[in-house]
């Protein structure tokens, strides 16, 4: 199967070719602005783009594209393309707590979002490595915490995607930490029944650090009160929480 990644040189993209690449794929890697190659099955679409005149499928990894379907392996399924995946955040999100819901049914959930300088593309990474993020993140991030630099539009991406995974409510604020790779949310979570002890299973590292790279999204620090839980979660945005799902999407897996 042709598969396209435009935005191949961004974080997501690179992450997105990479793991075809794992699959036994060879995708065209192409920028914003260049042609996708005839017999082209599919594209996941890993950099903004104004336009995008292709009949096969289409996986959106920037939540910017017009009358997509949210779409996300093993937690919320769609068939119609062109099909989004969450954003990077919401996605790590679900994974983790979607056995809960399925379980108890989640009614509400509030989360606090620690978001690696990777969330804003290969120029965040470059703006930490260099230590010149004003420009970028609104402020001096190296040593410090800032409110994201797109807040209100972030978090209600969050909110959005959420609410739309599992009805609930969703209360999201978010912030830029000084990590490359990997995002990390503290949530606070009521269910409709009572929460039973095993659960929501704990995985031991829940530092962004020691899961940049894996393949699963971590969860800890559990504290469960009847239907209440407050948990942490952790995961590399750009592979666990893009790349894998946008891939698993465009080669139907």
């Amino acid at each position: 199967m042709k598969i396209a990644v435009i935005g191949a040189r961004g974080a997501v993209g690179r992450a997105c070719v990479e793991e075809l690449h794992k699959h036994g794929h060879t995708p065209s890697e192409l920028s914003r602005t260049d042609t996708i190659d005839s017999g082209t099955k599919g594209v996941i679409v890993a950099s903004q783009v104004e336009q995008l005149n292709f009949s096969g499928a289409i996986v959106d990894c920037t939540g910017l594209l017009p009358n997509t379907q949210l779409a996300l392996p093993s937690v919320l399924k769609a068939t119609d393309s062109p099909l989004r995946i969450p954003n990077c955040m919401a996605s790590l999100i679900a994974q983790a707590i979607a056995p809960l819901h399925e379980q108890c049914t989640i009614i509400s959930i509030v989360a606090t979002c620690m978001q690696s300088a990777s969330g804003a593309g290969w120029r965040g990474v470059q703006a930490l490595e260099t230590n010149n993020t004003n420009e970028l993140f609104g402020g001096h991030l190296v040593g410090n915490v800032l409110p994201h630099e797109r807040a209100v539009q972030e978090e209600m991406m969050i909110a959005n995607d959420l609410k739309t995974i599992f009805g609930c409510t969703v209360i999201a604020t978010s912030f830029r930490v000084p990590v490359i790779t990997g995002h990390v949310a503290s949530l606070h979570i009521t269910t409709q029944t009572d929460i039973q002890k095993n659960t929501l299973q704990e995985h031991g590292s829940i530092d962004p650090r020691s899961m940049q790279g894996e393949r699963f999204v971590s969860l800890g620090r559990v504290r469960i009160q009847k239907n209440t839980a407050d948990l942490v979660v952790c995961g590399d945005q750009l592979l666990c929480g893009t790349a894998i799902p946008a891939v698993q999407l465009i080669l139907g897996l």
